[in-house]
């Protein structure tokens, strides 16, 4: 008898897991048309991807289509979703986002310090997302990265995996480890690109007020009435090395929104030259 019950019990436990990666396969929005193109004289000979989604077109512009494709850490472009899940949930209150400093001395003195929802965004503060993620639970975060098709949606090393040494004197500690930093979560940067157009185009996950929100925190450039440019950087190290150099967001004109993401995959590659290959194919190509 007891022999038949666990039996069963693996049985449950399988198709359980079964169901859950069925809604985590990540998408790519495969049917839209896509066209190949070079910004390569942007990367400067650094090697990386770039992917653009032009709504009003309803078309795909993707520099090395290879990249594209290839999943990896989200790093701390993943700020996006924790922070709108933060907000979604209530876990983030808007009119009172402070979160007391633990007094730890982290090794970035913007981190050393109370921070709201905003600050720790613009600092990429990863002890107060660390936190927030903690009290929105992982039943939630699965639920939404699963609604998403996030990447691989793949949170099973929801401490970290202690790969992402970010600082090494500080790689123990829980604040600064997580899924989204060289982890067991993935996600390409094609699939980034339909992942944030689902946010903020095509489904109701998120409230309208708090998509708002995260577009004035997300809010990089404001070029008055011709263009507004949203995006949040992305970094970590592996093997004591800077990799998946992410800059993700979306950018409006007159020819609607579009949304993208750059990643670089040189070696000790920052978010910041991923966001400066970003804003120069931007202002080049599309700006004009």
């Amino acid at each position: 008898m007891k022999k038949h019950q666990r039996l069963a019990s693996f049985v449950c436990a399988f198709i359980t897991a079964a169901i859950i990666f069925t809604g985590c396969a990540g998408r790519n929005d495969n049917n839209k048309p896509a066209q190949e193109v070079d910004y390569g004289q942007y990367f400067q000979n650094i090697e990386g991807t770039a992917v653009f989604y032009n709504t009003k077109e309803q078309r795909y512009y993707i520099h090395n289509k290879e990249l594209a494709e290839q999943p990896s850490s989200p790093c701390s472009s993943f700020k996006i979703i924790s922070c709108l899940m933060g907000l979604e949930s209530g876990i983030i209150n808007p009119q009172n986002s402070t979160m007391q400093w633990d007094g730890t001395n982290y090794p970035l003195n913007d981190w050393n310090r109370d921070l709201d929802y905003q600050q720790a965004f613009k600092v990429s503060g990863i002890w107060y997302f660390r936190r927030a993620l903690d009290l929105i639970g992982k039943e939630y975060v699965q639920d939404i990265l699963n609604k998403l098709h996030y990447g691989n949606c793949d949170i099973s090393e929801w401490e970290g995996s202690l790969n992402n040494i970010l600082f090494p004197d500080f790689k123990a500690l829980k604040q600064l480890n997580g899924f989204w930093q060289e982890s067991s979560l993935e996600i390409s940067p094609r699939q980034q690109v339909h992942v944030i157009k689902e946010i903020f185009e095509d489904k109701d996950i998120f409230s309208q007020e708090n998509l708002n929100l995260m577009k004035e925190v997300m809010l990089t450039e404001n070029k008055g009435g011709s263009m507004k440019i949203y995006g949040k950087t992305g970094s970590g190290i592996k093997d004591d090395a800077w990799v998946d150099a992410w800059f993700v967001g979306m950018f409006e004109d007159t020819g609607g929104t579009t949304y993208f993401a750059v990643r670089l995959n040189q070696p000790d590659a920052r978010g910041s030259q991923a966001k400066e290959v970003a804003m120069n194919i931007i202002n080049g190509e599309f700006g004009k």
